[in-house]
């Protein structure tokens, strides 16, 4: 994997079919979060947080926030179940270092306060996922 900026991984993922898309982005969230130290080589937190933003935008909870644009709209993951929207959560815990696996990270943000504000958007919208239990 290489460390693509996001706006081209998001133009990947909206020209996969919807269930390549899905398959994908699980696959990056399931290996941060059962493996971390990935996040210091094999799948760069740039393409984590990716993952996990497709992920999110594919919950309801996502349609009136202001980071879902049109080229995350048509990257986002169909039918996120609870059980997906767990493991992006668990995966969003593990860069941001709330969780006791995490690997020590610099995420290189030209407005920290900003990026800190998306993170806790993204987290809410995944719990408000988990919460309405989405079958999927």
């Amino acid at each position: 994997m290489n460390n693509a900026s996001a706006p081209y991984l998001l133009d990947g993922l909206a020209e996969l079919p919807p269930a390549r898309r899905r398959q994908a982005v699980a696959a990056v969230v399931l290996r941060v979060w059962e493996t971390p130290s990935v996040l210091l080589g094999e799948i760069p937190p740039t393409q984590a947080l990716t993952a996990i933003a497709a992920i999110a935008a594919g919950l309801p909870g996502a349609a009136t926030r202001p980071w879902l644009d049109d080229r995350l709209l048509a990257a986002a993951c169909p039918d996120v179940t609870s059980e997906l929207a767990g493991r992006a959560l668990c995966a969003l815990d593990v860069i941001v270092g709330r969780d006791r696996e995490s690997v020590p990270l610099e995420l290189h943000v030209t407005d920290g306060e900003a990026a800190g504000a998306l993170l806790e958007d993204l987290r809410d919208v995944l719990m408000d996922g988990l919460r309405r239990g989405h079958p999927g």
